[in-house]
């Protein structure tokens, strides 16, 4: 039953036996389903674990009287139900039919079953896999208007997937079926996908959509105040699950049952004494001293005086504020909170970006928080974004660490005409295409930002797939479509393979060793020589027996006030 509106209901509809009577069942293409059906579960298992799913079979041979359905050839495998791994073990063992079922007449069953199995409001989806080449005379016995109709009388979207790339191909050269789909999916807004597609879609887990919650403020410029929204452009990662220490307990009922262990907090001395919660006194050691801070004195030391503000403080010129000054992880997108806002809010970008410069702001969160330096670089004619203006931080004195930079003007100058041009090429050759009739863009695309999917994070839930349904088997190593995401594209390497042979002839690279390693071998030579000398001055000391020191000052002869100005 789903719990909350929130939620989704999924009934996948997956055909395991046949479309047309006289013709043999397709092994490949349930192969297909089933990667769909146990990806697509697997991340909800992990990412979405309140969502429900529930499986219809198409051409299904049982013959079980009390199906919620009521067709013989189009049977529920499961009621509906959160994702868990006997679902997908269930789905594994699916095998190919030779009972006959249109797509038409499972939407029928499905929509039955879903009336059953949804009694809460939620958001209700079929996802219908099927090849679509169903003979005419049994499409003719259906009406898109009749199935439309029965969709939207549950509130249920349609996402279709089948063989052939219907979207490409003219409705002359559909068949039937896949003509009557296409109808029924542009009337109600639905979706269709290839297996191909779908298949490279759901390999990867990629972040739940969500709606951004704006953070809301009035920005001050002097005595002009525009209420203002701020989105977050880089939202919360989806975090890893942590690990649960489980130990296993036996009764005379229950033997060997795994239950979670708690770990329990204790407070020990250097004397490992134990003291309790109520001994204990948080604080701070400067100074070899041990200060402590109470809760009434924390709360002190906390800002009170601070109220959510968002105030410009200046504005300077955008070449003031380069890449290595800005701070925070992710931006904020800030843009008009109003109709009524938008006139002076979008006269302030349009003001910023003629005049090249980016504004200085200081934002406080929310009340009784600390101040933070925000720079505001205006944000115009971006495809599919509307003005704005990007929030990035600044750092503080204390936060920014400057690193001292090599000249390299004189290194610059050796290099021949030829060496420059070789240079040059390289760049030229490792450029990514940009142009949309490229062949090579699908290729560039991987690296645009927030496209790629993390490798480490993608091979952690198929590791734990794997101990979850084969808990026997060893560790399954990398997939290698996962490896292939960290790869350089192959027009790259044969773009670039001639130009960086010339780079090798017109390059002495000399191998040296790591520095600490040179250095380490340079010490051991230099006290191998010194030896010696070392044993002879020694013994001199030894044999004068003179341990007085006449003049302290040669073995002290520093300047202290420069060990201290160090």
């Amino acid at each position: 039953i789903c719990l909350s509106c929130q939620q989704e209901s999924i009934t996948f509809v997956v055909n395991v036996g046949i479309v047309q009577p006289g013709t043999q069942s397709n092994s490949q293409l349930l192969d297909k389903e089933k990667f769909i059906l146990k990806h697509i579960i697997q991340k909800k298992i992990f990412l979405r674990p309140k969502d429900e799913m529930g499986v219809i079979l198409m051409g299904s041979d049982s013959s079980t009287s009390d199906s919620i359905t009521g067709l013989d050839n189009a049977q529920e495998l499961c009621n509906m139900q959160i994702g868990n791994w006997n679902l997908i073990k269930s789905i594994e063992k699916l095998q190919p039919t030779n009972q006959t079922c249109s797509w038409m007449d499972a939407i029928y069953a499905a929509v039955e079953y879903i009336k059953h199995e949804c009694v809460d409001k939620c958001e209700r989806k079929i996802i219908l896999l099927s090849s679509f080449n169903e003979e005419e005379n049994v499409v003719d016995m259906f009406q898109a208007e009749d199935i439309i109709e029965i969709l939207n009388s549950e509130a249920v979207s349609l996402i279709a997937i089948g063989e052939r790339a219907l979207y490409e191909i003219d409705e002359d050269s559909q068949t039937p079926s896949e003509a009557l789909l296409m109808n029924v999916l542009q009337q109600i807004n639905g979706q269709y996908l290839t297996f191909e597609h779908a298949m490279s879609d759901v390999r990867f887990y990629k972040r739940p959509s969500t709606k951004p919650l704006p953070w809301r403020c009035l920005m001050e410029l002097g005595e002009l105040c525009i209420p203002i929204a701020g989105i977050s452009k880089m939202p919360s990662e989806v975090k890893l699950p942590e690990m649960v220490l489980m130990g296993k307990t036996s009764t005379s009922n229950t033997p060997d049952k795994e239950v979670p262990i708690k770990n329990v907090v204790q407070w020990m001395d250097n004397n490992r004494t134990i003291h309790t919660e109520e001994d204990i006194i948080r604080g701070y050691v400067y100074g070899g001293k041990a200060i402590p801070v109470s809760d009434e004195a924390k709360k002190a030391m906390t800002p009170k005086n601070n109220e959510k503000s968002y105030k410009i403080h200046g504005f300077t010129k955008r070449e003031n504020v380069p890449m290595e000054y800005w701070l925070s992880d992710g931006s904020y997108v800030i843009v008009p909170a109003n109709e009524a806002a938008s006139a002076p809010f979008y006269s302030l970008v349009q003001a910023m970006v003629d005049k090249n410069v980016v504004a200085i702001v200081e934002k406080v969160y929310r009340a009784n928080t600390e101040a933070n330096m925000m720079a505001l670089f205006p944000s115009v004619d971006v495809e599919n974004e509307p003005w704005c203006l990007i929030e990035i931080g600044l750092p503080f004195e204390r936060d920014y660490g400057a690193i001292a930079q090599k000249p390299l003007k004189g290194v610059t100058n050796q290099l021949s005409q030829e060496q420059d041009n070789a240079i040059d090429d390289l760049l030229r050759s490792l450029e990514l295409p940009d142009a949309a009739d490229d062949d090579t863009i699908s290729s560039s695309e991987k690296y645009l930002p927030g496209y790629m999917p993390d490798p480490g994070t993608q091979h952690m839930w198929d590791v734990l797939t794997a101990r979850a349904l084969n808990s026997d088997k060893p560790l399954p190593p990398i997939a290698d479509d996962l490896l292939n995401l960290l790869e350089q594209p192959e027009f790259i390497k044969a773009k670039c393979k001639p130009v960086t042979e010339r780079i090798k002839n017109l390059f002495f690279l000399e191998k040296k060793k790591p520095l600490r390693k040179r250095k380490i071998q340079e010490d051991d030579n230099k006290q191998s020589d010194d030896a010696p000398i070392t044993q002879t001055f020694k013994e001199e000391q030894r044999g004068s027996g003179n341990n007085d020191i006449d003049d302290i000052s040669d073995l002290c002869s520093f300047d202290f006030d420069d060990i201290v100005s160090t």
